[in-house]
C-alpha cells in the first residue's frame, strides 16, 4: 500500500510545505503511517533515527547543543520525583495486578542498551523495517 504524501503537504508560493499539524485531523497522520505516541517517545525515536538506528549510540550521543539531548533516553530530566503517596499508589496497584503479569507492556518489543531497557519501539508498518531491525549487528552482541 503506498502512502499518499499529498495529505501531509500544502502548496505555498508554488512549493510543497508540510501542513500545520494543528490544522489536520488525527486521521491524516495515521494515514501517513504515524501512530499516536507521547512527545518523549517521539523525541527518543528521532534520536534513534539520527543515530542510524542504534540505541547504544543514542546513549553515547555527544551533541550537547541539540534540544533533544536531555530527552534522548526517553525521560524528562526536569520532571519532579514522585511523592511518597504516588509511589505507594503504584505499589498498591502492582499488588492488585494478576499473578504472572510482570508489566502492562508484557509481550511488546523493546530496544536494550548496556544500561538497561530503552524506550519501547513501534512495530513495523506495512512491511517496512522496524527501528529495532535497523540496529547494526555489532550492537546486538
Amino acid at each position: 500500500m503506498s502512502i499518499d504524501r499529498k495529505i501531509g503537504l500544502e502548496l505555498r508560493d508554488g512549493e510543497n510545505i508540510g501542513r500545520d499539524p494543528k490544522q489536520v485531523t488525527a486521521e491524516k497522520p495515521r494515514a501517513l503511517g504515524h501512530s499516536p505516541m507521547s512527545p518523549l517517545k517521539a523525541l527518543r525515536l528521532g534520536c534513534i533515527d539520527c543515530c542510524a538506528g542504534s540505541s547504544l549510540e543514542v546513549r553515547r550521543c555527544t551533541a550537547l547543543n541539540c534540544p533533544a539531548w536531555p530527552f534522548r533516553m526517553g525521560w524528562n530530566p526536569w520532571r519532579a520525583p514522585a511523592s511518597e503517596g504516588r509511589r505507594q499508589l503504584g505499589r498498591d496497584l502492582a499488588a492488585r495486578r494478576p499473578r504472572g503479569v510482570k508489566n502492562q507492556r508484557q509481550g511488546r518489543g523493546s530496544a536494550e542498551t548496556e544500561e538497561g531497557a530503552a524506550t519501547t519501539l513501534p512495530d513495523a508498518i506495512d512491511g517496512e523495517k522496524s527501528p529495532v531491525n535497523l540496529v547494526g549487528e555489532e550492537d546486538c552482541a
